[in-house]
């Protein structure tokens, strides 16, 4: 029993210890939005609990004095009419204050919530892509994207009320020392159940966001096949929208289920404890009723003391109630804290945004010479695998040279040309270029372009498309019109409604539609603006007909001339012609040389050679 009581309190302490950090994290977040309003918001809830505090002492001491004459004494009073009028002006002004600082809280909130998203968008971001294979880094995420919306500013709204709330019970019991100081421990104390149970239900609450997290993110991509464009076609083809709807609604019910048996399971928690702090409020009014019955205590202080202990009751069961509030507030703050900040290159809070470290900005469209390129003995696994993707590869890359990989699905190609890309670092193994290790992977990506197989279409005007080879150099329209020319896409993309401005959406007014074919001839284009030294085309004409790719790899040399290029393509018919072929099998690789060199070995290549070979002379026969 001691050893769980033990365990519970080091797990009390611990959570207190995430409260309080997040809180001075929602602080700091607050002040670097806008420091100014921060500034006049806790000004104005300071202000306020001094003038209740102040309203507080002249009711018990000027009316106090008054009524102590009798009725017809205060007629006559010259005091009583200015300080009505007094009492009157300060409760406009509290007025005022409120609403000022409403307005002013209303503008922090926005500015919270830019930066914040902003934080999260820059994290995710900085993150290196073997992050995205790991389900938990998805589950942070979905909790960070989850807590930036609204929830940084809900926790500074939350924090200001609370502090308006400490500073009115501050106020009212130091009044409370002068009238009836034997009152405030009792009151204190009518509050502490409440306290209890706010606790335990936050904790619950926090713990029920984590778990469901998966079950979130399932639900989000549900609805994105369910609402996506170009889904909708496939989803009315098959009818699945029944069955996606269904699942839908399944996965919607776990949380509607685990929510009701979480707030049954507190409600009887909280209302116990709100009957218990009523029944301690009502003992301490009940006492001072006697009490002044009784002529022990004047009956101006009593009368004072029971409006005092009414308004401290009110104010104490309001801030217990909002501990709930704030706790899962600031819990939920701490998956944003723990995402945001251990990322390389993402700040803690308090440094500026524009301080951010970004990546490296390509300043010139001037290309230099890449080198030879070498790896040793590369291997990697992706996150949760049980064998490696690529196992003790090793190959060589001369300047100007095409290299080809080919292989199988699944066989690693993919895999081996992100680790020649630098988007994952090998787990090991090295990549050396010009005879020194590759341990700058951002550097290395400045000097490669990769036409990925499942290349991204960014529904954004085409000029965007292929001027975002070099996102941080301002656009060149010359260059871009080469580009795209060199591609085979200029004549379309003239074509457009309003050529390369046109958006490449119908979701967008004035937005065009373009083949499959069409966007892979933009993420040629995209290629050839990057002017990159190092190229890599995963399957650069999967979407492409046969003349096209005929046309493609007859000019490949050409249209890349100067460049290394690494080229992965399941038609070995369009890599006959490279320098070097690479056959990769099961994450190996098994042979390499020329096309004719290992069409005479007879191998694993000139097997799958002569298979393609026979079923386009099948085709052909008629």
């Amino acid at each position: 029993m001691a050893a769980g009581l033990g365990k519970g309190l080091v797990v009390a302490e611990r959570r207190m210890s995430v409260l309080l950090s997040s809180a001075v994290f929602a602080v700091r977040l607050a002040w670097q939005a806008d420091r100014q309003a921060l500034v006049q918001v806790v000004l104005v809830q300071v202000l306020l609990a001094g003038a209740v505090a102040g309203g507080l002492v002249v009711v018990q001491t000027v009316f106090g004095s008054v009524l102590a004459h009798g009725p017809a004494a205060a007629g006559r009073s010259p005091v009583l009419l200015p300080v009505v009028v007094l009492l009157l002006v300060a409760g406009a002004a509290a007025g005022a204050l409120r609403l000022f600082g409403a307005a002013r809280m209303a503008v922090l909130t926005v500015k919270v919530d830019r930066l914040v998203a902003g934080m999260v968008l820059e994290a995710a971001v900085a993150a290196e892509l073997p992050r995205f294979e790991e389900p938990d880094f998805h589950d942070r995420l979905q909790r960070a994207v989850f807590a930036s919306r609204r929830q940084p500013a809900m926790s500074v709204v939350l924090l200001v009320t609370a502090f308006q709330a400490v500073l009115t019970v501050a106020a009212v019991g130091s009044a409370f020392v002068v009238m009836a100081w034997w009152l405030l421990p009792f009151v204190l104390l009518s509050v502490l159940p409440a306290i209890r149970a706010a606790g335990s239900g936050r904790s619950a609450h926090h713990d029920l966001h984590h778990g469901l997290s998966e079950n979130r993110r399932v639900r989000e991509y549900l609805e994105h096949l369910l609402t996506g464009r170009h889904e909708a076609k496939e989803i009315r083809a098959l009818d699945l929208g029944g069955v996606l709807t269904g699942r839908w609604q399944d996965q919607y019910a776990r949380e509607i289920h685990d929510t009701e048996a979480l707030l049954k399971a507190h409600a009887r928690r909280r209302m116990a404890a709100q009957a218990a702090g009523g029944t301690l409020t009502c003992l301490a009014v009940g006492g001072l009723w006697w009490m002044a019955g009784s002529h022990l205590l004047p009956l101006p202080v009593a009368g004072a003391a029971v409006a005092g202990v009414w308004l401290l009751s009110v104010r104490l069961n309001a801030f217990a109630g909002m501990l709930t509030g704030i706790g899962e507030n600031l819990l939920r703050l701490s998956d944003l804290k723990s995402f945001i900040i251990p990322v390389p290159g993402i700040p803690a809070p308090g440094i500026p945004v524009a301080a951010m470290v970004l990546p490296p900005r390509q300043k010139s469209l001037t290309r230099t010479e890449f080198g030879q390129l070498r790896a040793e003995r590369l291997c990697y696994t992706y996150p949760g695998a049980d064998t490696p993707a690529v196992r003790e590869v090793s190959l060589e890359l001369q300047p100007g040279q095409v290299v080809a990989l080919v292989g199988v699905n699944g066989s690693g190609k993919t895999t081996l040309a992100n680790l020649l890309a630098g988007l994952y670092p090998p787990d090991s193994g090295r990549l050396l270029h010009d005879g020194a290790p590759v341990t700058d992977l951002a550097t290395h990506r400045e000097r490669t372009a990769v036409v990925f197989q499942d290349f991204t279409r960014y529904k954004l005007p085409a000029l965007d498309n292929i001027a975002f080879g070099r996102p941080y150099a301002t656009a060149d329209l010359q260059r871009v019109r080469e580009a795209a020319r060199l591609a085979g896409a200029l004549d379309f993309l003239n074509g457009l409604p309003d050529s390369l401005d046109t958006p490449l959406g119908k979701e967008f007014t004035g937005g065009a539609d373009l083949s499959g074919g069409q966007w892979q001839r933009l993420a040629l284009a995209r290629a050839f603006y990057r002017d990159a030294p190092f190229v890599i085309l995963d399957e650069p004409t999967a979407s492409l007909d046969a003349h096209a790719e005929d046309q493609l790899f007859t000019c490949l040399r050409r249209l890349f001339i100067g460049r290394t290029v690494v080229l992965i393509s399941h038609r070995l018919r369009s890599v006959r012609h490279a320098d070097r072929i690479y056959v990769l099998q099961a994450g190996r690789v098994v042979e390499e040389g020329g096309h004719e060199t290992l069409l005479r070995a007879g191998g694993h290549y000139a097997a799958l050679f002569r298979t393609q070979a026979s079923a386009y002379q099948e085709t052909n026969t008629p």
